[in-house]
């Protein structure tokens, strides 16, 4: 959801007058916390509000005000590199809105609808791996993107692989405590463990591990330093294993692969340089619910060869 690049000639000295009153225009229509966004020029800036507050109208004004601005600096001052501002939020409804609302305040500053490019994060990071396939260690013609959850048949086959190679802690984890080896008990128990406990564990830890950088190897060697009876974190390391070999072997990639996938783009000292010099700032819907990986994603974006551009972080609470 990009639009072009922004380009900008400095309007005559009267056409500037009537661009500050426009921009002067909305920012006051604006509510209070709105305002605080809207009045951005540079540096990291959050804002906590609760839901229904107008997060994505006071973010839309503040984009479209920012651009505004750019067309008020002469040419040979304004840097050339940073082209755009991205916006990025969680789901393509949300981005489908918020870009609407950027457009339609341009309109009001009778600015064309350019300068500014809306994602969701996952959306953005699978463009940066695409336009560097070299760095991202995907070959993203030839993988699927799946969406694994409880039910889904990779947990499944995780957990049933996971079962055949540790009998042994299966079968602690089937007795747990006061079991008296009666035949209904035990096959209540199997099923409730191999339907419901392990692919909810598995699910759980492989999202939370992944979206944080977190590899198997590491979970494993976190157990050891664990007094837990049950070595729970051990078979967590051990469903993220299989669920990881399951993956690689049928050309299968996750939400969080697709991050992991554009941060080794941007350990690429040239792409890092490509990618951060089309952006002017970076605008962040929901920030609250970004983990720590994606949090990573836009701060490299939002800086430039070391020096911090403009990161905005819309946070919610509620």
């Amino acid at each position: 959801m990009s639009d072009a690049h922004f380009t900008a000639t400095v309007p005559p000295e009267s056409l500037q007058s009537l661009l500050q009153e426009k921009m002067l225009a909305i920012r006051n229509s604006l509510r209070p916390g709105q305002q605080q966004m809207a009045d951005w020029q540079s540096g990291p800036l959050a804002v906590s509000a609760v839901p229904g507050a107008g997060k994505s109208t006071g973010m839309a004004a503040a984009v479209a005000i920012a651009i505004a601005r750019q067309y008020q600096i002469p040419a040979e001052l304004r840097p050339s590199f940073r082209r755009q501002i991205v916006v990025v939020t969680f789901t393509r409804s949300a981005a489908a809105n918020i870009k609407l609302k950027i457009r339609g305040y341009l309109k009001q500053l009778s600015l064309p609808p350019t300068g500014f490019a809306v994602y969701t994060l996952h959306g953005l990071a699978l463009n940066i791996a695409s336009r560097h396939p070299n760095f991202s260690g995907l070959e993203l013609e030839n993988v699927t993107l799946i969406t694994p959850n409880q039910s889904h048949r990779f947990i499944r086959t995780a957990v049933e692989q996971w079962i055949n190679h540790n009998l042994e802690s299966y079968s602690r984890l089937l007795e747990g405590h006061q079991f008296d080896g009666e035949e209904t008990e035990r096959l209540r128990r199997q099923s409730v463990l191999r339907t419901e406990v392990l692919p909810d564990l598995a699910t759980t830890v492989i999202h939370e591990a992944k979206s944080s950088g977190i590899l198997p190897e590491k979970l494993r060697e976190w157990s050891q330093k664990t007094t837990d009876e049950y070595d729970i974190l051990r078979v967590a390391a051990g469903l993220y294993e299989q669920y990881q070999n399951l993956m690689r072997s049928r050309d299968f990639i996750d939400y969080d692969d697709m991050i992991l996938a554009s941060l080794r783009v941007l350990e690429n000292d040239s792409a890092r340089r490509i990618e951060q010099n089309q952006v002017f700032a970076v605008f962040e819907d929901e920030a609250q619910d970004s983990s720590p990986l994606q949090t990573q994603l836009l701060e490299i974006l939002a800086s430039n060869q070391g020096e911090e551009a403009g990161v905005q972080g819309c946070r919610s609470r509620g």
